[in-house]
């Protein structure tokens, strides 16, 4: 009793959500930004009876109401658009009912926190969206809880990829694991769903987990010391192998030559069948191609990469409306974050993907609606239907596109040239920001983290489009933390790339093409 007047002493009413709208983007014509953290709403717990009460549709016992945004004055720069347009929500509850392009490649922001997490930032974890399947970029403590509030699915979720392990990057990997594979049990016993299920996911639904030596080993440990059930989904779990410090913690090495390395060695007593463990081999460039599809040639196309999709379209393996089957280049290479720790950063670049053709004109040339079309919007020449001529690409397309290009750096003191190379030209960098220039080389160099001057600085150097400001300190929740962040990111930057700060349920959604800020305006 006491405590229930506590509670309304301290709590304070919750708008509805309909009216009062976290992570959403004002009008283009604004001048405002949500780039930041600090503006906050109390956080407010309300009874079970009181949330099915006001929000039938959460029913949730702890209502989530608090928001992480900051409003920043934005600084537009001469010839550049605003990456204003292009922030949004992430939320169920609040985002848009859009098709097409916007979900084509969307950064979802579900943590930005670092090690403490607070009130307003859960731990690390990012969320590529590509229209039908979802990567996870760490997943940290809390995260299973954070999905529940997005428009993510976890049966939408194809592949995980660690940074390194630990705690506020890993902790929250098993839990999200469980939730997928609860999902995927769900929908296959759905009578209305299992057909569809079936048919995009096969008899049994895949997981990949990607990240250092020693994954497989926590993932198999933490489920068979919980007692956990684990009977239907199928998990890869790929290692990458080969790196500086895969031998785990420089202490622990002088206990190898009596004990087993905990990484690197295999325990059967914790091993699950549905688990298996592989491993991957850095290349002779010092990066791990994790996924490389080939280029679309018109022999390829005939010999089996051509899918029928479910909506009757014959689809090439770059079509950004193929969902699973879709392929993108993904790369991985080393971090340097402290000794004894390996560390990676991630790249996802998609492939080129198919331009806009006149189809009026292609008729008038020969060539009626067909697969051909789809040959042609990929820069692939084609005989005429009557086979008297060819219709070269350039003849027919209107518009084209280049692919766009995502690039994940965890924690990390210094970026390898490997990982420089990597991430040159992306459309969007998330780059963390722990510390601050202020903070001084001995305390970077001890902590391992880097700060937002450098992430401004490697995004000028690099061609990068968008900076998103990420992994920030508990003592960074204020304000004026917030802006001295972004000032500080500005200054290495020089007006080169947008620079924004994440906060939790922030979404950027990349156009197709890519962003191409110069000469927006012009």
């Amino acid at each position: 009793m006491v405590l229930n007047k506590a509670l309304r002493v301290i709590s304070k009413p919750v708008r509805n959500r309909a009216h009062h709208k976290i992570g959403t983007s004002p009008p283009c014509h604004t001048t405002a930004l949500r780039a930041g953290i600090g503006q906050s709403r109390d956080h407010v717990i309300k009874s079970s009876h009181q949330i099915r009460t006001r929000h039938q549709t959460l029913p949730q016992t702890r209502y989530y109401g608090s928001k992480t945004k900051v409003e920043l004055e934005t600084q537009p720069l001469p010839g550049m658009q605003s990456i204003q347009p292009y922030i949004r929500s992430c939320l169920s509850r609040e985002l848009d009912n859009r098709q097409g392009q916007d979900m084509e490649f969307a950064v979802s922001f579900i943590g930005t926190a670092s090690g403490s997490p607070t009130m307003h930032r859960n731990g690390s974890c990012t969320a590529l969206r590509l229209g039908g399947q979802t990567y996870l970029f760490d997943v940290s403590e809390g995260t299973m809880r954070q999905l529940q509030f997005t428009k993510i699915l976890p049966s939408s979720i194809t592949k995980i990829f660690i940074s390194h392990l630990h705690g506020d990057h890993l902790f929250g990997l098993v839990p999200t694991v469980l939730d997928i594979m609860v999902a995927h049990k769900s929908l296959s016993a759905n009578p209305q769903k299992k057909a569809k299920h079936k048919r995009v996911h096969g008899e049994k639904a895949t997981l990949e987990i990607y990240g250092p030596p020693g994954l497989y080993n926590y993932i198999c440990m933490v489920l068979s010391l919980s007692c956990s059930k684990f009977n239907y989904l199928e998990v890869n779990v790929i290692e990458l192998v080969g790196g500086r410090e895969e031998r785990g913690p420089v202490a622990s090495r002088s206990r190898q030559k009596t004990h087993r390395n905990v990484f690197l060695s295999h325990y059967p007593e914790v091993g699950i069948p549905m688990i298996s463990r592989k491993y991957l081999q850095q290349n002779k460039d010092n990066v791990w191609i994790i996924d490389e599809p080939k280029p679309i040639t018109a022999e390829s196309a005939e010999s089996g990469a051509a899918f029928t999709h479910a909506d009757g379209f014959h689809r090439l393996p770059n079509d950004v409306n193929l969902g699973m089957g879709r392929r993108l280049h993904i790369k991985a290479a080393e971090l340097d974050h402290l000794r004894g720790v390996q560390t990676f950063g991630y790249t996802v670049e998609e492939q080129p993907p198919p331009g806009n053709i006149d189809v009026e004109k292609a008729k008038a040339m020969g060539i009626q609606p067909s697969k051909k079309y789809g040959l042609l919007k990929c820069g692939i020449s084609v005989a005429t239907d009557d086979g008297t001529g060819e219709v070269h690409p350039d003849e027919v397309l209107i518009e084209s596109f280049r692919p766009r290009k995502f690039a994940f750096l965890a924690d990390h003191r210094r970026i390898p040239t490997q990982m420089v190379q990597l991430c040159r030209n992306a459309d969007m960098l998330v780059h963390e920001a722990t510390l601050s220039k202020e903070d001084g080389l001995d305390k970077i160099k001890m902590r391992g983290h880097s700060t937002p001057y450098r992430a401004g600085q490697f995004g000028k150097e690099l061609g990068c489009k968008v900076v998103a400001l990420n992994h920030f300190a508990s003592t960074s929740a204020g304000r004026e933390h917030a802006h001295g962040r972004v000032s500080e990111a500005r200054e290495g930057n020089q007006n080169a790339s947008q620079i924004i700060a994440s906060y939790d349920f922030m979404e950027v959604w990349i156009p197709r093409g890519g962003f191409d800020f110069v000469g927006a305006n012009a």
